[in-house]
């Protein structure tokens, strides 16, 4: 067989059955969240969110905010990351003087998890 062939292979391995553990110890494999709230107040424009996962395997991450509305940006990163960067990217854009919005964060087959978000005009 190829190398490209084998290496095909284990790629589409690790795609369709993820990371496995071949001790006898169950692993748990899950995407962990913090703060699951952040509060920007009028002049803040940036706060960091904590995305990490429980395992060795490889983990990438999607954040979008919903629903979405030109205040926020989305953002997506690959790895454990203790401080991604939320922008406050258009105040101007909110129809109220306090946005109430949510952050979806998905981490594929580690789950996906929320944060509250309140930006102050």
């Amino acid at each position: 067989m190829s190398s490209m062939r084998f290496l095909l292979i284990l790629l589409l391995g690790f795609f369709f059955f993820g990371c496995s553990d071949t001790s006898t110890q169950i692993e748990q494999h899950e995407m962990i969240v913090n703060p699951k709230t952040l509060v920007y107040q009028h002049g803040d424009s940036v706060k960091s969110l904590s995305i990490t996962h429980t395992c060795t395997c490889p983990f990438n991450w999607y954040v979008t905010v919903t629903p979405a509305n030109g205040v926020l940006k989305d953002t997506s990163g690959l790895g454990d990351n203790t401080s991604v960067p939320i922008r406050v990217v258009d105040r101007s854009k909110m129809t109220s003087d306090t946005l109430l919005t949510t952050l979806v964060i998905n981490g594929g087959s580690y789950g996906i998890d929320t944060v509250a978000v309140t930006v102050v005009k």
